[in-house]
Parts: C-alpha cells; sequence; structure tokens
C-alpha cells in the first residue's frame, strides 16, 4: 500500500510540473537564430532554451512510440547534439546554436508530420 502511495506522489509531482510544448515560441526561436545572429550575451540562454526544447521534443517523440528509422534517427541526433558542450568561441557557438536549430526543427516537423504534435499556427 505505501508502495502504492509513494508512485501515485511521484506521478501527481511530475503531472504538477508538465508543461505542455510551446511549438509557437519553439518556432520563433529557430526564426530568430536561423535568420539573425544572436548578441554574443545571449548566446548561451539561446543553447539552454534549445536543451529544452529538445527535451520536450524527445519525450514526445518517445511517448508516442514511433518505431521507425527516421523517429530514431532523429532522436539520435537531437540527443547527441544537445549533450554537446557549446563553443567558448562566438562564431563558433552561433554555428553550434544553428545546428542545434535544424536539428530540432527537423524532429518538430517530423512529429508533425506524424501527427504527434500541432503544427503551429
Amino acid at each position: 500500500m505505501d508502495a502504492a502511495r509513494l508512485d501515485l506522489g511521484l506521478l501527481l509531482e511530475k503531472l504538477q510540473q508538465w508543461q505542455p510544448f510551446a511549438g509557437d515560441a519553439f518556432l520563433d526561436d529557430v526564426a530568430a537564430i536561423l535568420e539573425n545572429s544572436p548578441a554574443e550575451d545571449l548566446v548561451e540562454n539561446r543553447v539552454e532554451r534549445m536543451r529544452g526544447y529538445s527535451m520536450g521534443l524527445v519525450d514526445i517523440a518517445l511517448t508516442h512510440a514511433l518505431h521507425n528509422d527516421t523517429n530514431t534517427e532523429l532522436i539520435a541526433q537531437a540527443r547527441a547534439v544537445r549533450s554537446e558542450e557549446s563553443p567558448g568561441d562566438y562564431r563558433q557557438a552561433v554555428d553550434f546554436l544553428r545546428r542545434m536549430a535544424s536539428i530540432f526543427l527537423e524532429l518538430f516537423e517530423h512529429l508533425v508530420a506524424t501527427k504527434c504534435v500541432r503544427e503551429a499556427a
């Protein structure tokens, strides 16, 4: 009985912390990253935001259990780039940020195509 209460407590805690994936904000951030170079003092903030989006996208892909080569490859790419350290050099950090944005956008578009997420308005 105590184990069941503990499990329900953990479930309740996770539900209270859950945030829906913000597709519109994600697409706005991706567009800004791909169209313009962020100021040097904003790059690390943008990298962390992209990492957060990646976690949400990967969670969605895993939740829907799309077991196909495309999904598996996109999840692997997202996880790999998310785990990379951001370069210290500004130009390299911007290139890294753009690579992140491109990979995560590809995963997002795949999730839209497979109806795992709704297309942003």
